[in-house]
């Protein structure tokens, strides 16, 4: 507490100390809220970031108080506009403030120049009181130390950071000589580093492909180039900077970058730059709206986790695969990442096989999943067999492949959680069909829960890719056979059968089973005209009766060599109650099954 004295100026004096304490809270609380630097920058510290060491004569002269930035060791004793931040310093700071009251000559301060901004090395008590009185300059003793760093006024400690590491950056690099109107503004500490040791990588491996060292020059303006200027078209044409208010295009490469080396690792193979960038955006992007369908999205997965067993999740909206896929695929190759469960057994081998014709056909690459019970079963006998077999089998068939060994969580159907959590960054899940879903009997004792808790049933509500199932051995599928109801997911099935008929050169046979009728005849027309604009001569047929039956039918009576579904049509419940023509199709083929959503 400050008393009063027996000395009016001295009273006044106290009283303007007490002024300014408040208006250094109250500038530090609205720091806090907008985010502006509110404390005075370390001279020693930034002497170092700058790497500022060679001090010019000292002179004196007058200097703008708005320059003074600083303080070479009082530096958390004033706020960034000197107002005192301790109650310790009202005797020092109210005897300063009579002297100027009583019109007494003060001395010059002492002062360090860095760039166009100042440090107080003696004189921090008359810079603050000087800017309580609203005066512009003061006079000081200046000692200059010379700096290629631009420094300003506004600059905050971060700031000074990032123009230290970008000063060298450019001089490890020479990308100012070497690409004058580059243009790489970051805004935070850090990610020039992170951007050289990108460089030094695209070093290493454009020396390795050319079997020698290149020089480094070369390394840098082919990284830029080829590396960081596609990034940054990227983020231009899909305005991802919308989503990331405040920051740059080189943020957005660095952070593309890291997010897809992340995803990379934890998927164990390559994911693509635009598949990254999606996902950023889709996990963290800033704005508002985008803020708010995030946390809803998020708490309503939680009630459901909460509220309702997973098998009732219905799981992504029909055309959501296509919407995430078209974006990031410019070769238009549908099945260039094709993620394959492997267990061991004969049948999960079969997968194995019509997995890689899939890879085969679209020059992809095979990504193989066996789940596992425990960390110690990770280097076992039995994984290492897996392993050798996988990997054989790749190489007979003359593509790349690798296998990832994973863990089981703790919860149900862990194979089909695992392959859900991966497939987004796949084209499509094949998997062995060893256990189609559950018949339902008549009677109404039959526990409603196992039918909807299928595991299959389960992984083909949820998966956000479709779906190849494997129930023997391998097939040629050259010659598809489409159910087709109109309906969204039969749309994107009819998709993916013209894909499949234009791009392999296969027939392609289009069944709608129903009654005879307009509603027929136009969901026919629409088959028909869709295959046809493509290039497609599809075959177009009519059936009536059960959907199961008569599709397993057509496929004996055209020589079909595998189907292809939309998925079920109802909610799990409803499918569970009523039966599903998909599930008897999963129970009664030896066809592999390729379900869409």
């Amino acid at each position: 507490m400050t008393y009063p004295t027996d000395d009016p100026q001295a009273n006044i004096a106290l009283g303007q100390f007490r002024s300014a304490r408040l208006a250094a809270d109250l500038e530090r609380l609205w720091a806090r809220l907008t985010g502006k630097p509110a404390d005075l920058l370390p001279f020693e510290e930034v002497r170092a970031y700058v790497k500022a060491n060679t001090p010019r004569q000292r002179v004196r002269k007058t200097i703008p108080l708005a320059s003074i930035v600083g303080s070479v060791g009082r530096y958390q004793d004033f706020t960034r506009s000197f107002l005192p931040k301790r109650d310790s310093d009202r005797r020092r700071w109210a005897s300063v403030r009579r002297a100027r009251l009583d019109h007494k000559p003060l001395p010059p301060i002492e002062v360090y120049q860095l760039g166009d901004v100042y440090f107080v090395q003696d004189g921090n008590h008359r810079v603050s009181v000087a800017r309580q009185m609203q005066a512009e300059d003061i006079d000081a003793y200046v000692t200059e130390i010379e700096t290629s760093v631009p420094l300003q006024p506004g600059d905050s400690l971060d700031a000074v950071i990032i123009k230290a590491e970008y000063a060298e950056f450019l001089e490890y690099t020479s990308l100012a000589q070497l690409r004058p109107d580059h243009e790489l503004t970051v805004t935070a500490p850090g990610q020039y580093t992170l951007l050289i040791e990108m460089i030094d990588i695209h070093h290493y491996y454009l020396s390795r492909e050319a079997n020698g060292k290149i020089p480094y020059d070369e390394a840098v303006s082919d990284w830029y180039d080829n590396a960081y200027l596609p990034v940054v078209e990227l983020v231009r044409e899909r305005e991802i900077l919308r989503s990331f208010p405040g920051r740059t295009e080189t943020d957005l490469y660095a952070w593309i970058a890291e997010h897809r080396g992340d995803i990379s690792r934890e998927m164990g193979w390559s994911v693509g730059t635009e598949a990254a960038a999606q996902d950023l955006v889709q996990r963290f992007s800033e704005r508002g709206d985008k803020v708010a369908t995030r946390l809803a999205g998020d708490l309503w997965a939680r009630l459901t986790d909460r509220l309702l067993p997973p098998a009732l999740d219905p799981g992504p909206r029909p055309g959501v695969w296509r919407e995430e896929w078209l974006p990031t695929h410019h070769l238009r190759r549908l099945f260039q990442d094709v993620l394959v469960a492997v267990d061991g057994s004969a049948q999960s081998w079969q997968a194995v096989e019509q997995a890689g014709l899939l890879v085969q056909r679209d020059a992809g690459d095979l990504h193989g999943l066996h789940i596992v019970a425990s960390e110690g079963e990770r280097i076992g006998e039995a994984v290492r067999a897996i392993r050798t077999e996988f990997g054989r089998r790749c190489r007979a068939l003359g593509i790349e492949g690798d296998l990832r060994v994973q863990v089981a969580a703790k919860r149900a159907h862990p194979v089909g959680y695992a392959l859900v959590q991966r497939a987004r960054w796949a084209d499509i899940v094949v998997l062995p069909l060893n256990h189609p879903p559950p018949l339902r009997p008549p009677s109404r004792l039959f526990p409603l829960v196992a039918r909807i808790n299928s595991g299959i049933g389960v992984l083909v509500r949820r998966s956000p890719r479709p779906l190849l199932l494997v129930p023997g051995p391998k097939t040629s599928m050259q010659h598809s056979l489409l159910a087709y109801d109109g309906s969204p997911r039969a749309q994107e099935a009819l998709f993916v059968a013209t894909y499949l008929a234009a791009c392999w050169k296969g027939q392609l046979t289009v069944l709608v089973v129903m009654k005879a009728g307009r509603v027929a005849d136009e969901i026919l027309g629409t088959a028909y005209e869709y295959t046809r604009r493509r290039g497609v001569a599809a075959e177009c047929l009519r059936a009536e009766g059960p959907v199961a039956a008569a599709l397993l039918r057509t496929a004996t009576a055209h020589n079909a060599d595998h189907l292809i579904l939309g998925g079920y049509g109802h909610t799990p419940v409803v499918e569970a109650v009523l039966g599903s023509a998909l599930d008897e199709v999963l129970r009664k083929t030896s066809l592999p099954v390729l379900i869409c959503r």
